[in-house]
């Protein structure tokens, strides 16, 4: 008997991003569509770029499943784990996939349930390798670290019971940089297998560091950043804290327009 497929939740997040969530979530939402049994969940996290009106356009999307919009209205900054805690916590699929605005899923849905189907409890990374860097071998392409560049290394899809247990992305870290790496250094230290699976074609649109620092509160640049975020992750990962944010306290949001609820 085939092996049923599994709900897989696509979690975005959007400050101020608009500009490209405009490109990305309209083919995103078809890509779900056409796969079924599948959802995205998109975070506004606090966006004052129109976002919340441009959203209304995918009622019927909302109204059907396919999306889940989580509306955080208090926050003046950007934080990464925060807000992709949100939309994880939100999410109703046996998987959760991390998916910045950036990003676009591509025909990676039948391969990843493969994956899963195969073995259910995996974590995939996906990425694009850098089009500039010659590879040898698309087998190499898997092992080489994705350039940080290239808008592709948070591509995270795990079991959303693994992602709980976790305690999610770790909260205590700064705004942004690292926090892709940290969840999977914790699930793969908590014992869960990682898998890497190039992406073909164009998987993002490309970010600068500047542009993702933009909406951070924040003075230091993402090198900076990630060098204090790595150093945190690695002192947690020495004294074995793999679950992170213990104690955390739920967040409003609006969910769908019309629910007041708290994740």
């Amino acid at each position: 008997m085939p092996e049923p497929i599994r709900k897989i939740s696509y979690c975005m997040t959007c400050k101020n991003r608009l500009w490209q969530l405009s490109d990305t979530l309209p083919d995103n939402l078809r890509r779900v569509e056409e796969a079924g049994d599948s959802e995205i969940v998109l975070v506004n996290y606090n966006s004052d770029d129109g976002l919340d009106a441009w959203v209304r356009r995918f009622q019927g999307c909302i109204d059907s499943g396919v999306l889940r919009y989580v509306h955080e209205r208090s926050e003046p900054y950007f934080h990464a784990s925060k807000a992709k805690n949100l939309a994880h916590f939100a999410a109703t699929g046996r998987y959760v996939v991390n998916l910045d605005a950036d990003n676009f899923i591509g025909d990676t849905i039948p391969a990843w349930r493969a994956l899963w189907a195969e073995e259910p409890d995996l974590l995939i990374h996906g990425f694009s390798p850098d089009k500039h860097r010659k590879q040898r071998s698309e087998e190499e392409a898997a092992r080489c670290r994705p350039d940080s560049g290239n808008g592709t290394y948070g591509r995270i899809g795990l079991p959303r019971t693994r992602f709980l247990a976790l305690g999610g992305y770790d909260e205590h870290l700064l705004p942004s940089a690292h926090e892709d790496q940290d969840l999977m250094d914790r699930a793969t230290a908590h014992g869960l297998p990682v898998v890497r699976r190039p992406q073909p074609g164009s998987a993002a649109i490309r970010n600068s560091h500047r542009e993702t620092m933009r909406y951070s509160g924040i003075t230091l640049d993402w090198w900076d950043v990630r060098e204090l975020n790595k150093e945190r992750s690695a002192e947690n990962l020495r004294l074995g804290r793999l679950t992170a944010n213990h104690g955390r306290s739920p967040v409003k949001v609006l969910l769908n327009f019309t629910e007041e609820t708290e994740l």
